[in-house]
């Protein structure tokens, strides 16, 4: 890494970012609360499923929340370091390494929360012709593999944690003309990708990516094969309600991508480093804390019953601003005409 690149990494806070976290954070919490609100008390002709669907919104929810009030990263790529401004860091002066350990466990959980209503969703599809149905053994060990999984990866990440020390140590090593602006910091976090620890954490996300996208590419398969095949034996509204239940899971697992990418992309910075990156990294990041708004618009617009009360709300809105406006003309139009009346009367 060349001079030039190390020199231009700012340590001072980004505050584009800061009110980008403000802005998206408060985003997310009204939108997904929004769903919340949908899933429980307009379910329309959704079963028990929902419940799953709402455990996934909670996860979104709380990786938004800690992302974009309570952690609020900043990174100094391409420097493997960031330090970290959100309230924990405020109130409880909570590690930047901590926070990390957080939103990793935090992730997982989401990731395998959706496996999970791709999994039940399975059960309750191939069911209808017992085709593809999962022993209650082999279903129950699978639900086990997504859960502790989620646990399993963040303690190698957890022993990748380096002390004071250790980081100074690779700071005057690696890059000495920045140890005083590192000691201006009032929190950072240094990691050396060369560590056991974390290298086997990182062959356990990619790992974890290959697990979670073949699993679902072979549960839709099943499930699709399942719907053609019965299509005709069920009823139009129960086929429809399987049918929509699918879609709303395979385009939210395609969103996933939103969080995944630009998070690689701003790994890869540390191996190309490049002038500019710590930049490049920040709008990564606003990317990412996009996910679950845009997952929400899926799950409201995919959904039947939910996409027609929101359209039902927006002509209604439309309906009264109309009237509104009617209203406002003819009161114009009677302080017009009431002068003239006056006048004449007059005369």
């Amino acid at each position: 890494m060349t001079d030039e690149i190390l020199l231009d990494v700012d340590f001072e806070t980004p505050q584009f970012l800061v009110h980008h976290y403000y802005i998206a954070g408060s985003i997310s919490i009204m939108i997904n609360t929004f769903v919340f609100y949908l899933l429980l008390f307009h379910k329309g002709k959704m079963d028990s499923f929902r419940y799953y669907m709402l455990a996934f919104q909670i996860a979104c929810s709380l990786v938004d929340i800690h992302l974009t009030f309570l952690m609020q990263p900043v990174t100094l790529f391409p420097l493997p370091s960031g330090y970290c401004i959100g309230a924990l860091v405020k109130l409880f002066d909570a590690s930047p390494h901590f926070l990390m350990a957080i939103i990793e466990l935090l992730v997982g959980y989401q990731v395998n929360v959706l496996n999970l209503c791709f999994l039940r969703k399975h059960k309750a599809i191939t069911k209808i012709i017992n085709k593809y149905v999962l022993p209650e053994n082999v279903y129950n060990a699978i639900v086990f593999f997504f859960m502790t999984y989620t646990f399993s990866y963040v303690i190698p990440f957890s022993l990748a944690h380096l002390t004071k020390e250790e980081e100074y140590h690779i700071i005057d090593t690696s890059y000495p003309k920045l140890r005083h602006k590192f000691e201006e910091l009032p929190n950072f976090a240094m990691y050396e990708f060369k560590f056991i620890a974390f290298q086997l954490f990182l062959i356990m996300i990619v790992a974890g990516c290959i697990q979670s996208t073949i699993t679902v590419s072979v549960l839709t398969f099943q499930m699709y094969q399942v719907l053609m095949q019965c299509k005709l034996s069920l009823s139009k509204s129960t086929w429809e309600k399987h049918k929509t239940a699918l879609k709303s899971l395979v385009l939210q697992f395609m969103t996933t991508p939103i969080a995944i990418l630009p998070s690689m992309l701003l790994m890869s910075t540390i191996y190309v480093p490049f002038k500019g990156a710590q930049v490049f990294t920040c709008y990564m990041l606003m990317i990412i804390t996009t996910h679950s708004t845009i997952n929400c618009l899926i799950v409201i617009f995919t959904i039947p019953q939910f996409r027609s009360i929101v359209l039902m709300w927006i002509e209604a809105g439309k309906k009264l601003k109309r009237i509104r406006m009617e209203s406002r003309s003819v009161s114009f139009v009677g302080t017009r005409v009431a002068p003239n009346s006056f006048r004449n009367a007059m005369s």
